[in-house]
């Protein structure tokens, strides 16, 4: 068996979260007994591999040199196909996101983050809605053959919504990186100087988009100046869109000197910027994963999180949960953690705990399990 797998999402100088579970899942690949992989990608710009993948005797890679314009145009108008990309055919397609798939003979497994396009429609822009139905993202997870859930609650969700048999779905979580650990280095101080960071602080490492919830967060942490707490907000994430109501609430708090946002940050700086806060707070409104609250488990810190979509699956009894769009229990809730000592010690103790549970060669162990069983089902057919 040959597996054909889009590594697109590589192709950008900062990987989104896409193209970090992609080049993760194939570094734990290489540790494990694999089948012939094509690793394929289109632009002008080819994919910078680590060495791991690069010396993997069973992983081709193929690069096509034509702008993703183009690329995109052509499979949009069915013009493109993943024989032609590859120049062969392959027994089974790997598509690890939802756009721009072209077509192909091959059996296909995709992988399906969260639906909160279908969800949450008001949370993004008219070009954003258009994108979505250029790149046929409702078709492919209707069609696809086998379908990767990265959580049970986005699995219930295909389901739901688009009706999909639960035979045809595997529930594969995210793993985390080593990196993220409980124990302080020294370049954790040199994190939080670089960002100015000066005070205790409430961390969100997130896109700063509606669906975040950040809004609610700043009116949150502006009632905990006003109650005595001399804490600093750090909103960590790329700048995001429809940002008007967080903006507004940024303006109105009397505290906006001490509202840090400091954009995108590099993967070597999440884990010390994630170690040094006093808690970290997700009260999104719909999330199919929830990467930051396992990163935050592994680095010990106490999450305060909404009770919704796959959050309370991820994180267990190790976060303190609310109604996410409730200010005044966000507020009381990150008070207790800032307050109640035995609390962050009981918190600390059970994310740790928690978090072994999400290991990168255990994704890769259920992902190679997947295609092999579409692998399966091809010479079934034949």
């Amino acid at each position: 068996m040959n597996v054909a797998i889009d590594i697109r999402s590589l192709a950008s100088p900062s990987p989104s979260g896409v193209g970090h579970y992609v080049l993760e899942v194939l570094l734990a690949m290489t540790r494990e007994d694999h089948p012939e992989f094509l690793l394929w990608s289109t632009g002008t710009e080819k994919p910078t591999l680590p060495d791991a993948i690069l010396q993997d005797p069973k992983m081709k890679l193929v690069h096509i040199y034509t702008p993703n314009k183009l690329i995109n145009l052509g499979i949009t108008l069915g013009l493109v196909t993943l024989e032609q990309i590859l120049n062969q055919s392959v027994d089974v397609a790997w598509f690890p996101n939802t756009g721009f798939l072209p077509a192909t003979e091959a059996r296909t497994v995709l992988t399906v983050h969260d639906l909160a396009f279908h969800f949450m429609p008001d949370t993004y822009t008219p070009i954003d809605h258009l994108r979505y139905r250029i790149t046929r993202s409702r078709g492919a997870i209707f069609t696809a053959d086998h379908i990767i859930a990265i959580s049970q609650s986005t699995a219930n969700d295909v389901v739901s919504s688009f009706r999909r048999s639960r035979k045809n779905i595997s529930v594969i979580h995210h793993g985390i990186s080593s990196s993220f650990k409980p124990e302080y280095e020294i370049a954790d101080d040199q994190v939080r100087t670089s960002h100015a960071i000066t005070k205790p602080y409430i961390l969100s490492l997130a896109t700063l988009e509606p669906r975040k919830n950040l809004a609610s967060l700043v009116e949150a942490f502006t009632k905990l100046r006003e109650r005595g707490h001399d804490i600093q907000l750090v909103l960590a994430g790329g700048p995001g869109w429809l940002r008007q109501d967080l903006d507004s609430a940024i303006a109105a708090s009397p505290y906006i000197n001490d509202i840090k946002i400091i954009g995108y940050i590099k993967d070597s700086e999440r884990p010390g910027l994630i170690r040094g806060a006093q808690c970290m707070a997700l009260p999104s409104r719909y999330e199919g994963f929830g990467m930051q609250i396992v990163e935050a488990m592994a680095c010990g810190t106490p999450v305060v999180t909404s009770r919704n979509s796959s959050l309370s699956e991820i994180a267990g009894d190790a976060a303190v949960y609310v109604r996410a769009m409730n200010v005044n229990e966000l507020t009381n809730a990150i008070e207790t953690v800032l307050q109640d000592h035995s609390l962050k010690l009981r918190l600390r103790a059970r994310g740790l705990s928690r978090a072994q549970d999400f290991r990168w060669s255990n994704t890769a162990k259920k992902t190679l399990a997947a295609l092999g069983k579409i692998g399966i089902t091809l010479k079934n057919k034949k």
